[in-house]
């Protein structure tokens, strides 16, 4: 594929694969502008069918022209040798791979991502169009900050074309919406669920439905089997945890009637946090750039900013609202004494690392308990000889051969029944005649072939190096080996050398398949031991500062081909050419020469 041309589009490099389809960067011809080119798999775009109902439903998105929407340029007819759509190309890396390298966000950066998301969906839902499946892997975040949603209608497409297999499922089982799970009929407050299951995912590094199969995970979104999610990160911020409890709620009714509803809770979120997302610290692309420097920036703010806006609550009377905030700074320090002195102000003494939640529980179980006493008091009294227990119904039970129960004193003799009268002999009974009327020869039915089971298919995943695959957190092979699976799966690639990768593949019956991936290299580090800390550091072309500017520590982003290396210390120049096999067992080090 890489080097041919479909349609008006040079296909450039493989930068993707998953279950659906696998993405190409190409190029317009005349254009001379950058896409994204994503082809169907063969087994969705083989039959006439499929590729009418993915052209219907590239037709029906087509338009949608949104900011945090991916844009869709083109897409091949129903003729066409490949079936394909062409998308704007975004330099980024999608939620999951973020979520991967940082395990959870910061619950401010989380409310961030979601509100540019909801916006999306509130464009899209006003325009007739359902997600379905929204899940991370779907959500692009460029290098500027600017959050994309991608992929709008291929699950129904997907739904449509009927593409299952036994053990698989159409869609991401869980992120599915309790409606959806059982197959009932969507409405905007499924894609709302999905999104409040990523917002929970996004702030707490965990899924809040789990379960050894796609079937237990189901029927735990179904009833609601999840822990909250302020239990898991008791720091995050409670509007926020309001907002996730209320988009996941299991009866539709009791979440958000719209998506421009939830942008404005996001947005009072955010403004309880005093987070300005105009402001350049504040921004998204601001935390990619640097994420630790960003979260040690908005711990400092929140000390500030949340202390002052509790006391202004107080001030005004709004107790509850400022005990909030108070709770939450306590969860970050639970010796703050200026916190704690505001606290005992209302609740009276408070001895440290004392949650304020605990004194709101007790407060509220003593007022029950007193609640009900006094209606037992209240309530009419009978001697205690008048009260029986209730008497469970016991059904007519009809033995065999009755057990012998021995009579606690003679009972006298029955009398005897009287003699039985004899009775006249009863007419025999005969049926009436019945005209009988034979009904035709069936014919005989069609020969039934027995099932023929469904054989596991073959999966061969192709690194160049040596890596292990994991379905969650099982291994089950190596790469460049052949790995039985039938169905859907989402797999992860792990090495040593290079950063995990995530792969989505379909396996159907006695399928061989091959998928190459693209392992990146961990980024690594060049320690420079001896030079003047007035050496200039160059690499790859690039002034990285002086030795002591950069104490003596040179990232390399893309070991896997190598760097070049130059300190220059004026009167003598010092040029390393270090090759990806340098930075195979680690780090690297060069001395001056």
């Amino acid at each position: 594929m890489i080097g041919s041309v479909l349609d008006k589009y040079e296909v450039l490099e493989k930068v993707g694969e998953g279950g659906m389809a696998t993405v190409y960067r190409g190029r317009h011809a005349t254009l001379n502008r950058d896409v994204a080119i994503k082809v169907l798999h063969p087994h969705l775009s083989s039959s006439t069918r499929n590729r009418k109902r993915f052209a219907r439903e590239a037709r029906a998105i087509e338009h949608l022209r949104h900011a945090n929407i991916l844009e869709i340029f083109d897409y091949s007819g129903t003729d066409a040798g490949e079936c394909y759509i062409v998308t704007e190309f975004v330099m980024g890396d999608t939620l999951s791979a973020l979520l991967w390298r940082r395990g959870r966000l910061p619950p401010e950066v989380a409310a961030s991502i979601a509100l540019d998301l909801a916006r999306a969906l509130s464009y899209a839902h006003r325009e007739g169009i359902l997600h379905r499946d929204l899940k991370p892997d779907n959500v692009m975040i460029r290098f500027d900050g600017t959050v994309k949603l991608m992929d709008f209608g291929i699950a129904r497409f997907l739904d449509e074309s009927q593409v299952t297999m036994t053990g698989a499922l159409v869609g991401s089982p869980a992120y599915m919406s309790p409606e959806q799970a059982k197959e009932g009929k969507l409405d905007v407050r499924s894609d709302l669920f999905s999104l409040g299951t990523l917002l929970f995912q996004t702030t707490t590094g965990q899924l809040p439905f789990s379960g050894s199969n796609p079937s237990v995970i189901l029927k735990n979104i179904v009833e609601g089997n999840r822990p909250a999610v302020v239990e898991l990160v008791p720091t995050i911020a409670p509007a926020l945890a309001d907002v996730i409890e209320r988009l996941m709620a299991t009866q539709r009714e009791d979440r958000f009637d719209s998506a421009e509803a939830l942008v404005h809770a996001l947005e009072g979120v955010l403004a309880e946090s005093g987070i300005d997302r105009s402001r350049a610290e504040w921004t998204l692309s601001a935390y990619l750039e640097a994420p630790e420097a960003w979260e040690q920036r908005l711990e400092a703010h929140l000390r500030t900013f949340l202390l002052a806006s509790g006391k202004r609550l107080l001030e005004g009377g709004d107790h509850l609202a400022a005990l909030r905030l108070f709770n939450r700074l306590l969860s970050m320090d639970a010796e703050n004494a200026e916190v704690l002195a505001l606290v005992g102000q209302l609740h009276g003494a408070v001895r440290p690392a004392r949650r304020v939640g605990l004194l709101l529980g007790v407060a509220t179980t003593a007022v029950l308990v007193c609640a009900l006493l006094a209606a037992w008091l209240a309530s009419p009294r009978r001697p205690a000889a008048a009260i029986a227990a209730p008497q469970p119904e016991v059904p007519e039970v009809v033995a065999s051969v009755p057990a012998p129960v021995a009579p606690a004193a003679p009972l006298p003799a029955a009398p005897q029944p009287p003699a039985p009268v004899p009775m006249p002999a009863a007419a025999p009974l005969t049926d009436p005649p019945i005209r009988r009327v034979s009904p035709p020869e069936p014919e005989p039915p069609p020969p039934v072939e027995a099932p023929v089971a469904e054989l596991p298919g073959t999966l061969t995943i192709v690194t160049g190096v040596p890596a292990d695959v994991y379905n969650g957190t099982k291994k089950i092979g190596q790469a460049g080996r052949k790995i039985e699976l039938l169905g859907s799966y989402s797999l992860t690639v792990k090495s040593d050398l290079f950063l995990p990768a995530q792969v989505d593949v379909v396996v159907g019956s006695q399928e061989t398949r091959q998928v190459d991936v693209a392992l990146q290299a961990r980024p690594r580090t060049v320690y420079l031991q001896g030079f003047e800390e007035a050496c200039l550091v160059v690499l790859d072309g690039l002034p990285r500062g002086t030795v002591a500017s950069t104490g003596g520590r040179v990232p390399v982003e893309r070991p896997e081909i190598g760097a070049k290396l130059v300190v220059d210390c004026g009167a003598t120049d010092h040029t390393f050419t270090i090759q990806p096999a340098d930075f195979y067992l680690g780090d690297k080090t060069v001395r001056p020469r």
